[in-house]
């Protein structure tokens, strides 16, 4: 009987798990709200997959824990060795085959409308965003209406921005800013060693590869900030406070590679910020110390010197 408690003591701790996880959405311990256009097909997808794994995992945890129990250990008895069972092989061949068969086709639709460079919609927002250890460092054209559809049709001129900086440009660490409804095209780069530029609330996650610019996009369908003139801060709520987060090992300091997203609640709000801002990076001179940059009390520009 005294072997017979190792599967009991399995059985209890994997109920708990199984347990735990049922309550984890009442308890805030799920996914972020989602605030993308092409969330619900990110959503839809980690489901698909969730409900897969987690049967097959809950089926053969449940085996592993009954045949514990079953057949402990007894000292009068051998054990029957199998050298195997083709058709059971065969089974457990076939159906992951069909499974992730499946989940190949589902997924196409989604990755079509995120990946697909000509299923971009045309964009109402450019930032310019490079990874390096560790933090993120974002640069904003002052005039992005220059590169509306009219303007600027076939992005030439939105290509070259992304690879020649400007000398209007505003320069930020760690904040990235946009407004409610804006389709914003985000060319992505590092400086150093292999990144991963993830916000969990937009569902959007693209790796830095050194040596390439890589243009992914996204569509804020909430707001999470407002600009007050007065103070010129940025408003963030505590419940939606949205990350910029590293999901690739970078180095030592990974951990800390973290920022925050601003969506404001429209294009007049951000445009409010965008002057604000600018007029703060315009007015710092070489032997001042940066001054409070609106909503993180850090530098509005990145100082250069590593």
């Amino acid at each position: 009987m005294q072997q017979k408690w190792w599967g009991i003591f399995f059985g209890v701790v994997l109920l708990a798990t199984f347990v735990l996880w049922l309550i984890s959405p009442a308890m805030g311990w799920w996914l972020p709200a989602n605030v993308s256009t092409f969330g619900p097909d990110v959503d839809y997808l980690f489901y698909v997959i969730l409900g897969f794994t987690g049967f097959f995992f809950i089926l053969v945890e449940a085996l592993l824990v009954y045949a514990m129990y079953r057949w402990s250990y007894r000292p009068d008895q051998r054990s029957t060795y199998v050298h195997g069972n083709h058709r059971l092989e065969l089974a457990w061949t076939i159906v992951p085959a069909l499974i992730l068969l499946f989940i190949a086709f589902a997924q196409v639709r989604a990755w079509e409308r995120i990946k697909y460079l000509s299923r971009f919609p045309h964009p109402d927002q450019l930032i310019q965003v490079s990874a390096r250890q560790w933090e993120w460092r974002l640069r904003y054209p002052e005039n992005t209406d220059r590169f509306g559809q009219q303007q600027d049709p076939d992005q030439k001129a939105a290509k070259q921005w992304a690879e020649v900086p400007q000398i209007d440009d505003l320069h930020l660490t760690n904040e990235l800013h946009t407004w409610k409804g804006a389709n914003v095209k985000i060319f992505l780069k590092t400086q150093d060693v292999l990144h991963s530029l993830y916000l969990p609330n937009l569902r959007l996650k693209q790796d830095a590869l050194p040596g390439k610019t890589i243009p992914v996009w996204f569509n804020a369908t909430e707001s999470n900030t407002a600009f007050d003139p007065a103070t010129g801060l940025c408003s963030e709520p505590k419940d939606q406070g949205w990350e910029i987060a590293c999901a690739e090992l970078c180095g030592t300091r990974h951990y800390a590679m973290r920022g925050r997203l601003y969506v404001h609640k429209d294009r007049a709000d951000y445009d409010a910020w965008l002057k604000h801002t600018l007029e703060l990076q315009r007015s710092r001179k070489p032997d001042e110390p940066n001054r409070a940059q609106p909503g993180r009390g850090e530098g509005v520009a990145a100082n250069t010197n590593r």
